[in-house]
């Protein structure tokens, strides 16, 4: 029955977002759009053990409808999301945009590499101490103690030498994985927009760092505040969003803007990104509402 639903649903966007382009022709149809069909996302945001969809974004937290109140929650919240064809009358040209990842991870496993080094130091000289405490006050250490401590050394300068190596060489980094994303872009939007946010959407196959076996297909979504967008104005926007590990080799990256009411953005760079007329616009909500196809239904 679910899956009925959902066909009929699809099928629904799918015969409206053919009604909207047919009426396209090759003139600057976007340069006089009054509204924009694209792919966004419906988002919510971990709260508890639950998801609420996002109302709005703040620099320090994220702010989602439980159905009863707006709860505060923190801005390192994981999100989920769905993609759906929306209209929105909010543009932005995206005039560049970048995505750079790097690993937190990788940092930990050097770290915990040098404190190994420092512990195994450590119980190396209270070993070399407590054999050298043995020996009488005056006496000499014997041919069997000095043996002792010359294994103990050899065997911790070996271990000191090995892991140097390794971090010089990178072998306690996984030079495919990452767990961090850094997004820069230029935007240009086409009206003024307040406490705009964006969500940024990883992509990619899973697998085991030590088999690199595969163990399906996962995603990472954020919610990150941006702040305010002005009409024909530059716009260079940076976030940085901490997720979980992820192989780089196999990523895909998105960045999805929305206005402060929770509205989405078109973006020049948007999936099946269509400029529609005033009519269109008029005649796609009129269909949506007939069909029942408002976004959160």
């Amino acid at each position: 029955m679910k899956s009925a639903k959902s066909f009929k649903r699809l099928f629904a966007l799918v015969s409206l977002f053919a009604f909207a382009v047919s009426g396209l022709y090759a003139q600057d149809a976007e340069e006089n759009a009054a509204g924009y069909l694209f792919f966004s996302l419906d988002v919510s945001a971990e709260s508890g053990r639950s998801h609420f969809p996002i109302v709005a974004v703040d620099q320090k937290n994220i702010y989602v409808d439980n159905g009863m109140a707006v709860k505060k929650v923190s801005a390192r919240a994981s999100c989920r999301v769905r993609k759906e064809l929306m209209l929105a009358e909010n543009y932005a040209e995206v005039l560049d945009i970048d995505f750079n990842t790097s690993s937190m991870r990788n940092l930990q496993r050097q770290a915990n590499a040098v404190s190994d080094m420092h512990v195994a130091q450590f119980q190396s000289e209270t070993e070399i101490a407590l054999i050298k405490g043995s020996v009488g006050f005056g006496e000499e250490l014997s041919d069997t103690a000095q043996a002792q401590i010359e294994d103990i050394q050899q065997t911790n300068d070996d271990f000191q030498t090995g892991m140097q190596e390794g971090l010089d060489h990178g072998a306690f980094e996984v030079d495919e994985f990452a767990d961090t994303v850094h997004v820069r872009s230029t935007l240009l939007p086409n009206r003024d927009m307040e406490d705009t946010y964006c969500v940024v959407v990883v992509s990619y196959r899973r697998e085991d760092p030590e088999s690199r076996e595969f163990e399906g297909e996962g995603l990472f979504a954020r919610a990150r505040y941006v702040g305010d967008l002005r009409k024909d104005e530059l716009t260079v926007i940076r976030v940085r969003c901490a997720v979980g590990e992820f192989n780089t080799d196999t990523a895909e990256y998105q960045l999805y803007l929305f206005s402060k009411e929770g509205e989405p953005v078109a973006l020049s760079n948007s999936q099946g990104l269509k400029p529609l007329t005033a009519q269109q616009v008029a005649t796609f909500k009129e269909l949506s509402e007939k069909t029942a196809l408002k976004r959160g239904s």
